[in-house]
């Protein structure tokens, strides 16, 4: 069974070299004994934005108490905020948590060391290349690490009796303009022999500069660099760097972890040693150099698949702008989620609540909203090896319903589906063979998925707030019927249907008793009552397609296809009956009734809205014979 033994992970920026190769090392390892990892990622601190408040969201996603232990890969994340409050999370938790950080840790840790290896690339060129100057490049945008490798920078040459110049220290950002003017900050002393970057980037960066500048590497200016990315070891020379063992990391966190679930006690900081990798630059001629073919043609093709990207984006946020359908939107998906690259399995799930309305917009439309069961989970969209899956609820003891679970040895890949404080679930995805294939792109769909959702929760409040408006355009709201805007602008429909099926029109006034005597007796509270009732009277009466209104202050009149003669004369009665029933039950002191009249025709095609009003007008009429005939006879 999948669920037996789980390990949950938390990670920033699955999209990166640096988290795939964990998290793959995570996963191998986890299987390796039997156990499954659940991936829990978010793109937090990227400047994105008020959208950036509902990364938070990711913490409502696991159910804690089915792991049987956590990894927190804490260096990955930009947010201080989230880091802490997932942080916080973890502590409350009773089963065991491993941390991979290389600083400020609050569990047992494992740590990738590759920071020193900068003083054993300047004790390299030293003793090896027997330099008697070595500068050093660092990061300003990575402060905090770039000074961690400058102190072993600077120990290393005190080792050797040697002191940094004033010109031999220079930090910048990733700008080539920056490290161009590092380049001559560094000459301000003489051309520097050896150059130590903090990383492979800043490297390559140098090395451009130094080659726009006249010198040759590494016969002018030897340099490494360092965390091995492709990229320095497809140019001339070969980038000298330091290895960077990130799938190593994540296989020794889950080592770890496992023996902190068997009940070991594990060493405050766990040390997974990198390794220099001698290759050119530095003046070593221990690798042989790329062909620069091959560099172009893989360039060239990331290229072309990031261009697909933003065209596949593009296309994907035209095509879900306008949904305002939740099912629309599902089968629009289907046909990108059929793009992503070996993806086996793909959810999206939506909490209960997802598209509950805001208090102020249902306080503003005088609606209620039932509570939603946070428990409760749809899978509103399944595939599974390019089949499609009924949608389904399912309580949140899992993640996904049981029945995709069973037997399934996947690592899933779950991500926050939210739009600013607002969440809705989340998405998750599986790879064929376990084999993690996340890229950037999926950001980007994430994004629109999130948009689209927010404009049908948007929809959902303007259609409330539009209907809101037309109420109280179109009706009473004393007596909630059709006001005369309301009448004026529907009678239409019931001539229409009149006409195409020849039924007879019969048209309605009533006029309320004496309502100016009850306002003047009992007071205008009372006058609005008694006409409530007179509106409960008519509305009691209406059958399906009637259309009644309240014309003035006493003057009501009704509208209906298809009486006989005798069905409207049994309206009339059942109107006042319904007002004598009442004032058998009613303490009132006075009394409330009515006088009604009707005129009848059968419209044929061409009968106008002019000829509507005239046979109203009749109705009218006839309400006032009648109510005239009635005051005769007292």
């Amino acid at each position: 069974m999948y669920h037996s033994k789980k390990i949950g992970v938390f990670i920033s920026h699955i999209f990166g070299t640096y988290q795939r190769g964990v998290c793959q090392g995570i996963i191998d390892k986890a299987l390796e004994y039997g156990y499954t990892a659940e991936i829990f990622t978010s793109l937090d601190g990227e400047n994105l934005g008020a959208y950036e408040i509902g990364e938070e969201s990711i913490l409502r996603i696991p159910n804690y108490e089915s792991f049987d232990g956590f990894i927190f890969a804490s260096d990955t994340y930009i947010s201080a905020g989230l880091k802490r409050k997932i942080l916080e999370r973890l502590k409350t938790l009773s089963c065991p948590v491993v941390e991979i950080a290389v600083t400020d840790s609050h569990f047992p840790s494992v740590s990738l060391e590759n920071s020193s290896m900068a003083g054993d690339l300047t004790a390299h060129f030293l003793t090896v290349h027997h330099v008697s100057r070595v500068c050093y490049l660092g990061c300003s945008e990575e402060a905090s690490f770039s000074a961690l490798r400058e102190t072993y920078y600077r120990k290393t040459l005190e080792k050797y009796g040697k002191t940094p110049g004033e010109y031999d220290i220079c930090h910048c950002g990733y700008d080539p303009c920056a490290v161009k003017e590092a380049l001559a900050f560094f000459c301000q002393a003489g051309t520097p022999e050896a150059v130590v970057c903090y990383n492979d980037r800043l490297a390559l960066l140098f090395t451009e500069a130094a080659l726009a500048a006249g010198y040759h590497i590494p016969r002018d200016i030897a340099l490494t660099g360092c965390d091995d990315t492709p990229e320095g070891h497809s140019i001339s020379p070969m980038l000298t760097t330091v290895s960077f063992p990130v799938y190593e990391l994540g296989a020794a966190a889950v080592g770890n972890l496992l023996a902190a679930i068997h009940g070991d006690r594990l060493p405050a900081v766990t040390i997974l040693p990198a390794k220099p990798l001698f290759r050119n630059s530095c003046g070593c001629t221990l690798s042989e150099n790329a062909n620069s073919v091959f560099f172009l043609q893989e360039q060239t093709a990331r290229i072309a698949v990031l261009e697909s990207s933003i065209l596949g984006s593009m296309s994907m946020s035209s095509a879900l702008q306008h949904v305002s359908d939740l099912d629309d939107g599902m089968d629009l998906l289907e046909r990108f989620v059929q793009k992503i690259e070996r993806c086996r399995e793909f959810y999206l799930c939506l909490y209960a609540d997802w598209d509950s309305v805001p208090s102020h917009i249902l306080a503003l439309t005088d609606n209620e909203e039932t509570p939603a069961d946070r428990n409760t989970v749809l899978l509103k969209f399944g595939q599974k090896n390019g089949k499609r899956l009924p949608e389904c609820s399912f309580r949140k003891k899992n993640l996904l319903p049981d029945y995709i679970y069973n037997g399934s040895d996947c690592a899933y890949i779950y991500l926050p589906l939210f739009f600013e404080e607002r969440e809705f679930g989340y998405l998750v995805l599986a790879y064929e063979d376990n084999r993690i294939d996340f890229h950037f792109r999926l950001v980007q769909w994430q994004g629109n998925i999130n948009r689209m959702l927010q404009d049908i929760c948007e929809a959902k409040s303007t259609a409330m707030l539009v209907e809101r408006l037309e109420n109280i355009y179109m009706k009473d709201a004393l007596t909630g019927l059709y006001n005369k805007h309301g009448y004026n602008r529907l009678e239409g429909k019931i001539l229409d249907y009149a006409v195409s099926g020849s039924l007879p029109l019969t048209a309605f006034f009533i006029d309320m008793d004496g309502l100016r005597k009850i306002n003047d007796a009992y007071g205008r509270d009372e006058g609005d009552f008694a006409v409530q009732v007179l509106g409960h009277a008519l509305e009691s009466t209406l059958g399906e397609g009637d259309l009644c209104a309240r014309l003035s202050g006493d003057e009501f009149c009704l509208l209906t296809a298809g009486l006989s003669e005798k069905d409207a004369k049994l309206r009339v009665e059942a109107i006042e009956s319904y007002l004598a029933h009442y004032q058998k039950l009613s303490s009132k002191e006075y009394r409330i009734s009515c006088c009604c009249g009707f005129s009848r025709a059968v419209p044929a095609p061409g009968f106008t809205k002019e000829q509507l009003r005239e046979l109203s007008a009749r109705a009218e009429k006839n309400m006032r014979e009648e109510k005239a005939r009635r005051y005769s006879r007292t």
